[in-house]
């Protein structure tokens, strides 16, 4: 992909360029793009992506080119975009939608065309990777700075255009959702982990297990902590904190717990910003796979119940949904994992989960932006009920 190819911007992607990209990945045939007008949804600097609507006018009328898509380009937030290329993740979600997504069973919006600036080769990924995992924590902070820094001076392009799921209804996260709407979101995810199960294609050099490099996990867990208690320290129960801290002192040990288990792609931001629903057919659509990787399945359910309620699920919904889940993994096909052995790792990916917001809270920029705080302040009150019927003493 040449670099000329690659607008760094919504305002670079002109009609030309758009006419090229859409040639070159065979959705236009004889036409040309006349016009486009894109307009931002969301953020104008995203989280970790800016996303616009693009309306598009034909030099011929096409029925079979879509009038409008969206484009997906990375995150202007500096903190948010060093983090982002320090961990690979725009070029991850380029790659799964051109090799990967597809063949799931579980609907993602089709591509219509995908480009980004080649990096460097897969020994220096793995290098960098190798010294995540290996690095004492006193020289992670430096570490990780030289590489995201690395990254960013490579300016490197990316760029998704993706079906548009406008006419599909979605549940802004803030609302929160019921319990019935949490249950129909469990099923369909876990047929899609079915269809990866323990398979090959995980195994692509580009897709990082979290458990490969576990130094670097508890490390950027272990930063969630001050902000924590310099931004939101009334809205952390006892226990609450008691079990963050028993996280990072045990990640290794669970990451050395969830090499035993068995492992599909995980999407490790399902939660109702990135799922559309479908009132038609009850049938769901997901989006934002730019942190997808392999890993224990039951991690994106605890992820979800942790805080997408439109109040805290308790104990008992919560284990309904696990149940749920994995109803649909035996439906797509697995049948070496029982639904006891599936209770049983609950309690761990629950705080696996947990962890994982914990690096998400470390990660963005928080202090500067009004709603990523009202978002934090929400995700304590939804999940602080159900760790409290964590018994740690049992783990």
């Amino acid at each position: 992909m040449e670099r000329e190819m690659i607008p760094s911007s919504i305002e670079e992607i002109t009609p030309e360029w758009l006419t090229g990209a859409l040639k070159k990945s065979g959705v236009l045939n004889g036409n040309t793009v006349q016009s486009v007008e894109s307009k931002i949804v969301g953020s104008d600097i995203g989280y970790m992506g800016i996303l616009a609507r693009l309306t598009i006018k034909y030099a011929k009328p096409d029925d079979s080119a879509p009038a409008t898509m969206i484009a997906k380009i990375p995150t202007l937030e500096p903190k948010n975009k060093m983090v982002m290329e320090a961990f690979w993740n725009f070029e991850r979600e380029n790659r799964l939608y051109e090799e990967v997504l597809h063949d799931l069973p579980l609907r993602t919006p089709k591509c219509y065309f995908s480009g980004f600036d080649p990096g460097r080769d897969e020994k220096w990924m793995n290098k960098v990777y190798r010294r995540y995992g290996k690095l004492p924590k006193g020289l992670m902070v430096f570490y990780l700075l030289y590489v995201g820094i690395r990254n960013l001076r490579l300016k490197r392009r990316y760029i998704l255009l993706l079906e548009d799921f406008g006419d599909l209804e979605q549940i802004d996260q803030r609302d929160g959702c019921s319990f019935d709407v949490a249950m129909k979101v469990m099923k369909p995810l876990g047929i899609s982990h079915a269809s990866t199960w323990n398979s090959p294609i995980l195994n692509k050099f580009w897709l990082k297990d979290h458990k490969d490099f576990s130094n670097m996990i508890g490390f950027l867990a272990s930063q969630s902590t001050k902000i924590l208690n310099k931004l939101f320290a009334e809205k952390q129960s006892p226990k609450l904190k008691e079990v963050m801290d028993w996280i990072i002192k045990n990640n290794s040990k669970l990451d050395a717990f969830t090499r035993s288990r068995p492992k599909t792609l995980i999407h490790t931001d399902y939660r109702l910003d990135n799922i559309f629903f479908n009132k038609k057919t009850d049938g769901i659509a997901v989006i934002d796979w730019q942190a997808s990787c392999p890993g224990m399945g039951l991690f994106d359910p605890c992820f979800f119940l942790l805080n997408n309620g439109s109040g805290p699920f308790t104990s008992d919904q919560a284990l309904e949904m696990i149940t749920n889940y994995h109803q649909g993994l035996v439906e797509g096909g697995v049948s070496d994992y029982s639904l006891d052995e599936c209770m049983s790792d609950y309690k761990y990916c629950l705080l696996i989960a947990l962890r994982y917001q914990m690096i998400i809270i470390g990660a963005i920029e928080i202090e500067k932006d009004p709603n990523a705080k009202v978002m934090v302040k929400l995700w304590l009150e939804r999940m602080a009920p159900l760790m409290d019927t964590v018994d740690l003493s049992q783990l």
